[in-house]
């Protein structure tokens, strides 16, 4: 049966004869042919708005976006290692910023800025159904409801405001027929979390004057109350309206002391620092979580996101440059360099993986400065579309291009005139606009598109980039002489897996992400978290271990929670996160059979790595022989 005919059948017939419980997705399919009037079978095509229509979406949303572009690069640099592209849409559904490898034979061009992908037009699909329904949907390869997305798998998490109307949506998609659902339903819940984050760092601006409770759920995720100095609820978040049983609209201010026993020194606040929290309900059940004192008015700079599972702290995660660099000798030394220099307004490139921390390095290097109390502002010249990067980085008059605004844009040379400009993944940038960058940073004047006005800017460039700068500038990628433009001082961050501290690292981590939550570590698995190899660095650590807080049984995280593939090595595709290959042809439907199943996929690999050495393969696990006999017991694997 083509796929046409089952949709048609499944949605004749209903939803008993689908495979899935809740009848997703023939809810959505079911719209598709009796509300939206659509024929299943192939897509004549998916529509595409102008390129005025797209910045006025984008400025629409302008102030969401500032938070949104970092979080989309985030999302990227995890989960674009097995070949999912990052998207951001409005409510509408029309794409507003993409993040992806255009090169990879994975990527669909059809998520390119400006389609539209609501579900009245592009049929079941992860954004347009998660809008419609107004909650996290995956739709795996023939639940999309036209023929031709059958080989794509995708997920898409709504956005919501500090109102909880819904603004857009965070979408992962990849056009990989052998895509196994396992790892796209690990792939949900990395785009899951990091849409929460987005959401937290949006709320938390909104009621940047409030005091702000951090509430942690059983399943581990959060919720937010806005409170003011009286104890009055003034905002809450869409989680807390769910599990607070609050009204989803028509919000009024409240008690807090209507909903908890009355503990007013439970609220006490610590400047800039997250201090836990435990109320409890009226029917004497606990919550915990965190109490965040009121923001700090920083104007237009942005909140970056931070490690899954790390408690954020502030306005920017205010890390100083001694905890950057941790017990590290060489990065220690960097930061010594920095602070003789931090006066001299020289240029600072800084090298290194995904992941290691270069922007963090960035803001903190900014914080230390003479230029603290001025903006520091970011643009990632990777994560935005090539058309848009001169626009953003130099800004335009009103009318300089069809779509541009009638206002028109300052650019964030301008926007950062006294403080601090990031400009992240700069190996990345255009060609021809790297001559233009040349002579800004040269003259330290701006003019912008369609001007004939000059600006004279005053800024501190921090650079940053994975990419290897000698190779693109041999290749002819990068111009030889912009790069000792920006190399007033070049700083190189070496990878997780190389730092002499790496103990240190990962019971830093433990402690901001496990111990808050009352869990530990057990001995075998910490092992293991520094045997790995970190591929994805800092950012891959509290990714996995943050995690593991989800799957772990009890209080205790285990090896198996971790879901690392072992040996500990530089993973490819499809193996990237840290997922152990598992048969295409067993589904486990809970977290609990998927961790086993993942866990006796790691064991049986192993044992054949170590040609039968059981002794081996438990070194490798990370555990004693003792645990991995009990293992393969449970698994019901033959000693043999």
């Amino acid at each position: 049966m083509d796929h046409g005919r089952k949709v048609l059948a499944a949605v004749r017939s209903g939803p008993s004869v689908l495979p899935v419980a809740d009848s997703f997705p023939y809810r959505s399919w079911s719209r598709c042919i009796e509300e939206y009037g659509l024929e299943p079978g192939p897509c004549s095509v998916i529509p595409q708005v102008s390129h005025r229509e797209i910045n006025d979406a984008r400025a629409a949303l302008e102030e969401k976006l500032n938070f949104a572009y970092d979080e989309v690069d985030f999302l990227y640099s995890i989960v674009g290692r097995i070949g999912y592209c990052v998207t951001l849409t409005n409510a509408e559904g029309v794409t507003v910023s993409e993040r992806a490898d255009r090169s990879s034979r994975y990527y669909s061009d059809t998520e390119r800025p400006g389609s539209v992908w609501s579900e009245r037009l592009a049929g079941t699909n992860g954004v347009g159904t998660c809008l419609r329904d107004a909650a996290v949907t995956s739709v795996y390869k023939d639940e999309h409801f036209f023929q031709d997305f059958i080989e794509m798998s995708c997920a898409g998490v709504p956005l919501f405001a500090p109102d909880c109307s819904i603004w857009g949506a965070l979408n992962i998609t990849v056009r990989n027929p052998k895509l196994q659902r396992e790892t796209h339903e690990i792939a949900i819940e990395v785009v899951r979390k990091s849409a929460e984050r987005l959401s937290e760092a949006i709320f938390r601006r909104s009621f940047r004057d409030r005091t702000i409770l951090k509430l942690l759920r059983h399943d581990g995720s959060a919720c937010l109350l806005a409170i003011d100095a009286d104890h009055a609820v003034v905002g809450a978040d869409v989680a807390a309206r769910q599990l607070l049983s609050l009204p989803k609209c028509d919000f009024s201010p409240f008690s807090l002391w209507r909903l908890f026993n009355r503990d007013p020194g439970a609220i006490r606040e610590q400047a800039s620092h997250a201090r836990p929290l435990e109320l409890r309900r009226h029917d004497g059940s606990p919550l915990r979580g965190y109490v965040y004192a009121p923001l700090e008015d920083r104007g237009p700079a942005r909140i970056r996101p931070v490690p899954a599972g790390r408690p954020a702290a502030g306005a920017a995660d205010n890390v100083t440059l001694d905890q950057w660099a941790g017990a590290e000798p060489r990065m220690k030394r960097s930061v010594d360099i920095l602070r003789r220099l931090k006066r001299t307004g020289l240029p600072v490139l800084v090298l290194g993986e995904t992941g290691v921390g270069k922007d963090t390095l960035a803001r903190a290097y900014h914080g230390e400065s003479p230029r603290a109390a001025q903006p520091f502002v970011a643009l990632n010249c990777a994560a935005m579309p090539e058309t848009l990067i001169e626009s953003e980085l130099f800004g335009y008059a009103g009318g300089a291009f069809t779509g541009a605004r009638k206002e028109g844009s300052a650019g964030r040379f301008v926007q950062a005139h006294g403080g601090t400009l990031f400009l992240d993944e700069i190996g990345d940038m255009p060609p021809h606009l790297q001559t233009r960058l040349l002579r800004v940073l040269e003259s330290g004047e701006v003019a912008p598109l369609g001007s004939g006005k000059i600006q004279r800017v005053d800024v501190q460039v921090i650079a940053a980039t994975n990419q290897k700068l000698e190779q693109r500038i041999a290749q002819g990628a990068f111009r030889a002489d912009l790069y000792y433009r920006l190399a007033g001082v070049v700083i190189e961050v070496p990878s997780l897996r190389e730092r002499s501290d790496m103990e240190t690292v990962v019971d830093a981590c433990i402690a901001r992400t496990v111990e808050p939550l009352g869990m530990r570590v057990a001995p075998a698995a910490r092992r293991m978290l520094l045997d790995y190899r970190w591929p994805g660095n800092l950012r891959e650590l509290y990714l996995v271990v943050s995690r593991a807080t989800s799957l772990a049984d009890g209080k205790v995280i285990e090896p198996h929670d971790l879901l690392l593939s072992v040996p500990a090595a530089q993973p490819e595709a499809p193996y990237a996160m840290g997922l152990a290959p598992v048969s295409a042809e067993r589904r486990p439907t809970s977290v609990r059979a998927r961790v086993d199943e993942v866990e006796r996929a790691a064991i049986l690999d192993n044992i054949a790595a170590c040609r039968g050495d059981i002794a081996a393969a438990a070194r490798n696990l990370g555990m004693s022989r003792a645990t991995l006999y009990r293992r393969l017991k449970a698994h019901g694997i033959s000693r043999r």
